[in-house]
């Protein structure tokens, strides 16, 4: 399930160095269904209050590129967006990797997950489809089916509690489930369709999510806050008003900017630090290795509506300087096959992250909690 993590860049990279691209695994532009609370039956269900807060105040209405201190407080306004009390988001991940000059493959807008937040509850419904297709893009062996119901995750901040549904975590396969799981099952007949798994306030049974990488899912609200640190730190290197523009049928003003993220060393939000690992692999991206990077650009653009609300969010990276980077620290880890051809390729690995908010403020977001019946505590 860890997808984004240091397996896929050491995917990459190995057959890179082996050789060996095989066949371009492509999946261009899906599209999700609309959306549907697949929660079952509540005992507690979250709604947004009313009123909503007041919105902050509607975005400047500029053309062309500006001097990115005069947006400043446009990007502190943005990373706030404390008037949101509920919100539903679709989450698009973009892969294209290309060696040499080759493509290697390339998986596009696939719906990775989708989240329904209200005050403190989060549900997120991770589509199996999209890991499927950024396991076979790493060379992954074994990729999961696409068929398989999404994952589903509850959790309710206010309680410190998570509850995961369990029949996703059972795969196809479910003799090759987890042996918790297998005899939760036995135990129940082979009947675990409806039950949920909790981990507590006190973490207890968290090592079984930990495939999962929660902390290392995708916000809106880190990839703002690497804007305003950039703002902050002086690592805008441009910054535009692009005009006008809609976003699932909202009118949106939109804002590009330019920011140099080996200059965030330290401010990475945990989903990019989770794609790379740093340069041997298994945990966050080191200050320092970013620190001797050449400025690394990216792409961020914002959609803001009338009311100043963060419509959509897209970051565009090339991080294949990192990627070659972290190629060659491999071979002093020990962890390149002995008959690779070290000669380091020339890779370009484009990474889209793209967040499209479907509803804000919406009265009908509702996030249930499991039925208590349902429910067990994870072992």
């Amino acid at each position: 399930m860890k997808f984004l993590t240091a397996g896929l860049a050491a995917g990459l990279l190995v057959a890179a160095a082996c050789g060996d691209s095989g066949e371009e695994a492509t999946l261009t532009d899906t599209k999700p269904p609309a959306p549907t609370d697949t929660t079952e039956v509540a005992a507690d269900t979250m709604e947004a209050e009313e009123p909503a807060p007041a919105a902050p105040a509607p975005p400047p209405a500029l053309e062309g590129v500006v001097a990115p201190e005069s947006l400043a407080g446009l990007v502190q306004a943005l990373a706030a967006q404390s008037g949101v009390t509920s919100s539903l988001e679709q989450v698009y991940v973009s892969v294209q990797v290309d060696f040499d000059g080759m493509a290697a493959g390339s998986v596009g807008n696939v719906p990775y997950v989708l989240f329904t937040t209200v005050g403190e509850r989060t549900h997120a419904r991770i589509d199996q489809g999209a890991l499927a297709a950024l396991s076979a893009l790493g060379g992954m062996p074994d990729a999961t089916p696409a068929d398989l119901p999404p994952i589903e995750i509850i959790v309710d901040g206010g309680a410190q509690q998570t509850y995961v549904k369990l029949r996703p975590l059972a795969g196809s396969d479910p003799a090759a489930a987890p042996l918790w799981l297998r005899d939760l099952a036995a135990a129940r007949a082979g009947d675990i369709t409806d039950l949920w798994g909790r981990v507590g306030p006190d973490g207890a049974g968290g090592e079984v999510l930990d495939g999962l990488d929660l902390a290392a899912m995708p916000a809106s609200s880190d990839f703002l806050a690497v804007l305003a640190a950039a703002s902050d730190g002086g690592h805008i290197l441009e910054a535009r008003a692009d005009g006008g523009g809609e976003v699932a049928g909202v009118a949106t003003q939109i804002y590009g900017f330019v920011v140099d993220l080996a200059g965030l060393a330290g401010d990475w939000p945990p989903f990019l630090d989770s794609f790379l690992g740093g340069p041997g692999g298994g945990g966050s991206t080191p200050e320092g290795f970013l620190g001797e990077l050449p400025p690394l650009p990216a792409d961020l653009t914002v959609a803001v509506d009338g009311g100043g609300f963060v419509r959509e969010v897209q970051l565009d990276l090339d991080m294949g300087a990192i990627m070659m980077a972290a190629f060659a620290g491999f071979d002093d880890t020990g962890e390149m096959p002995d008959d690779a051809d070290m000669a380091l390729p020339e890779i370009q690995y484009l990474l889209s992250v793209r967040f499209e908010t479907l509803a804000v403020n919406d009265p009908s977001l509702a996030v249930a909690l499991p039925d208590p019946a349902l429910v067990v505590d994870l072992p």
